[in-house]
């Protein structure tokens, strides 16, 4: 099968390998060459010769003059391999024709030779008429090639026989022409057989300058940097290249790296590839800055695709793509959508461990590390009493300057409070990093049953120690005055901190854990009945009525009744508590901030205390939009309002009897057909919901509406607390976030406070995530797997369950 080479201008050039340095070993049929050096040499000639070419070589390798030189080459088609030696210009003609099927050339084999006369010799018997029978044997094929092909390419087909050279190492092709090529011009190779028929197109590209020398094709890398540009720090322009290399399919080297100089090359650097960056440190200060920077590679995309060197994706690649899509937001996609969009923004593809590395790494670089965050803790809490003035913050640290405790509580939380109901749910709640610790919350109800956090806490655990210097600090935003409430589960250290440092407040049970604890305390019976059985014994309004569904609650599950007994009654019992507990029965407000916060307890200090500013700031401006959409004819907050809406209604049908005009007595008949007595001067009713719920009744409301009674509004029944002038107080002031660290302006006696991690033990396996059961309260059972009757039989149990 002939070659032919068609493109419009055509010139010589010849790359030739050769090693040089070896010997021949003959064993059997066969000879192997035997290299003493582990690299190839190349050449690269504008004529083919054997003058220029031996020349060439001796010039490579660096021999004297006087020395001569033998070449010789392995034939890729005569087996059993013997060397074939090069004399003169017609053997170099043949060498160069000589491939096999896939176009793959010997690589030449130089050795040196002490015999100077033989070699002048043969030089002087060929010279130049050995270089012009050459040419005229070319310029004749040339003819007869073209014939072949057809009148319509005489002009364009050669023959490319002796042009196409092949790489032996690594198999890339490089290309020998007559004519000089234009630039970037395409090279179409036409396989001709014997028969004139067409056989595989290959397609090549050519860079070659005026001159007519090979040159590699250049290209921009595209991160568009500019000498002297400034970053803030060295990870922003390593981050920056970093993309930049797997987004165009180049690999570097880092050749120096320290905390002052960063300086990278081009992997295919001994290839000829110039691309290089240089970035230093700027003096007195901590910016970095590009030196030197050269933009264009002339390395091969091709090879850096395939090559198992090339780089592979970081958790710094992932947070650096995240940082672009949610910049300082700590709420990012889950590590699976992390995986797809680093795929498609990048083209690289990362593990899915990578892929959460990557979305705690990128939280990290918003409020540092796990460890910068206790050295900052001092100066972030600087920062948010200066955004927010009058906030209340406190660390404590033990003698080693290891972390112990944290308190605050925003101003806009404490001061809203004051219209709020006196009731605050206390509870703690697991940090899940590696430094663990318990997460308190002290928070209220507002009237329309929103939560209403006070103040947050960072303990060591849910200990005496701990909760009673909680308890301390939060005394310092909420008094101790009579009427305050506290509820919580029945952890026996929050129960003595209370009673020690708010004396006058009064304490009671959260009746959902202790449902929990009464269901464990039972068998053979629903226990899900139990619980709810347990909590309506719990919310009964009236004495009469608690005591006959305890009463009932005791004959039919008598273990839960000897459990239950042991509690005192105004702990749990709605109807005896002696405070005003209003609706709030349970520690459900803080068990929901938990779970709002489930995430960001998986994060190191300050960005767990960001998340819960920044959901503080999210509710604040949320309830306050609601209150200027409600109309201002409205006097009570929405749930209120639609609870009274309805009472109305029912109100009507009820007949009343006044007792007492003065007093504003009345006896209203019940839908049921009982008496109740109502006194709208001492807000009260024999029903006892207008006195324990605070809010007017359906008796209450018959009683306002009818005509004897002198009550024209009747929000003024109702608690101060449900209505909308308080509930717009306690959201009127604004909360602010603290600004990244790099806007920070904080005093020297603040900046020399520091705090270290505490100690923690390393475990193996991922830090558990799903909820502790709180004290007293037992956790759900594994239910046993049922087996067949077989594995019944075999275990020596043949009974049916």
């Amino acid at each position: 099968m002939l070659f032919y080479l068609s493109f419009s201008r055509l010139k010589w050039i010849q790359i030739i390998h050769f090693e040089y340095g070896g010997r021949y070993s003959t064993k059997g049929d066969e000879s192997q060459w035997i290299s003493r050096e582990q690299r190839n040499y190349a050449i690269m000639m504008k004529d083919i010769t054997y003058a220029e070419l031996v020349d060439k070589i001796g010039i490579k390798i660096r021999i004297d003059k006087c020395s001569k030189l033998v070449i010789s080459y392995f034939s890729m088609v005569i087996f059993p391999r013997k060397p074939t030696y090069i004399y003169d210009d017609g053997d170099l003609l043949c060498y160069l024709a000589d491939v096999n099927k896939d176009h793959y050339r010997s690589v030449l084999h130089v050795e040196l030779t002490k015999d100077v006369e033989q070699i002048q010799g043969c030089e002087q018997i060929r010279g130049c008429e050995q270089i012009r029978g050459c040419e005229q044997i070319r310029g004749c094929e040339q003819i007869r090639m073209c014939e072949q092909v057809g009148e319509e390419d005489r002009g364009s087909a050669v023959v490319v026989s002796n042009w196409l050279n092949t790489r032996v190492n690594d198999g890339s092709m490089n290309l020998y022409s007559t004519e000089p090529a234009a630039e970037d011009e395409l090279v179409e190779y036409v396989a001709i057989d014997e028969n004139g028929g067409m056989g595989e197109d290959i397609e090549a590209s050519l860079n070659v300058d005026n001159s007519g020398e090979y040159l590699r094709h250049e290209w921009d890398d595209e991160i568009d940097l500019v000498g002297g540009q400034v970053f803030r720090s060295k990870r922003e322009i390593q981050d920056l290249v970093e993309k930049g290399a797997h987004q165009n399919c180049f690999n570097y080297d880092i050749m120096s790296s320290d905390t002052k100089l960063w300086v990278v090359k081009c992997s295919d650097r001994k290839n000829g590839c110039k691309w290089h960056l240089r970035v230093a440190k700027t003096m007195n200060s901590d910016f970095f800055s590009v030196r030197t920077y050269t933009k264009m590679h002339t390395c091969c995309r091709a090879t850096t695709s395939t090559s198992i060197t090339k780089r592979r994706g970081t958790p710094r690649l992932v947070a650096s793509v995240l940082h672009e899509d949610y910049p300082g937001v700590f709420e990012t996609p889950a590590p699976k959508s992390l995986i797809s969009m680093v795929q498609g923004r990048l083209g690289v593809k990362v593990s899915y461990s990578t892929a959460l590395r990557g979305k705690k790494q990128a939280v990290s670089d918003v409020r540092g590390s796990p460890k910068e965050s206790f050295s900052l803790v001092y100066s972030y809490m600087y920062m948010l009493e200066k955004m927010n003035p009058g906030t209340k913050t406190y660390v404590e640290v033990d003698e080693e300057h290891k972390f112990k405790y944290l308190f605050f509580s925003l101003k806009a939380c404490y001061e809203g409070f004051q219209a709020m109901r006196k009731v605050i749910i206390v509870d703690g709640t697991h940090i899940k990093t590696i430094h663990k610790g318990v997460l308190m919350v002290a928070s209220a109800q507002d009237p329309n049953r929103h939560h209403y956090p006070i103040a947050f806490g960072v303990v060591d655990g849910e200990n005496d120690a701990s909760l009673r210097w909680f308890f301390n600090k939060l005394k310092s935003v909420v008094s101790d005055v009579h009427g305050l409430v506290f509820v919580s589960d029945r952890n026996q250290s929050i129960i003595n901190s209370i009673q020690e440092v708010y004396p006058l407040s009064k304490h009671g049970f959260c009746i959902w854990h202790l449902a929990q604890n009464v269901k464990a305390n039972v068998s053979h019976v629903n226990k899900k009945t139990v619980a709810t059985k347990f909590m309506e014994c719990a919310k009964a309004y009236t004495e009469i009525e608690f005591l006959q569904l305890y009463g009932e609650f005791k004959r039919r599950y008598p273990a839960a009744g000897v459990y239950v007994d042991k509690i005192p009654l105004e702990k749990w019992v709605r109807c005896y508590f002696p405070g005003d507990r209003y609706n709030i029965v349970t520690t459900n407000t803080v068990e929901s901030i938990n779970a709002v916060f489930k995430k960001a307890r998986n994060y190191s200090l300050l960005p767990m205390i960001d998340a819960i500013v920044d959901k503080m700031i999210e509710w604040f401006n949320r309830y306050r939009n609601v209150v200027k959409e409600t109309s201002p004819s409205q006097k009570f907050v929405t749930r209120v309002d639609k609870k009274m809406h309805k009472r109305c209604k029912d109100a009507k049908l009820l007949t009343v009897i006044e007792l007492n005009s003065l007093l504003l007595e009345y006896k209203v008949i019940g839908r049921d057909g009982n008496n109740y007595l109502v006194d709208l001067r001492r807000l009260s009713c024999s029903c006892k919901r207008f006195d324990l719920a605070r809010i007017p009744c359906v008796h209450a409301i018959a009683a306002a509406c009818s005509g004897s009674s002198e009550i024209h509004e009747l929000h003024y029944l109702c608690s101060k607390y449900y209505w909308m002038e308080q509930w717009t107080l306690a959201y009127c002031m604004t909360i602010y976030p603290v600004p990244h660290k790099s806007h920070w302006i904080i005093p020297d006696d603040i900046r020399a406070l520091f705090a270290l991690p505490s100690e923690y033990e390393k475990k193996k396996g991922r830090i558990q995530e799903a909820r502790f059961p709180s004290t007293g309260e037992h956790g759900h059972r594994r239910r046993k797997r049922k087996r067949g009757h077989l594995y019944s039989y075999l275990d020596g149990d043949s009974s049916d369950e």
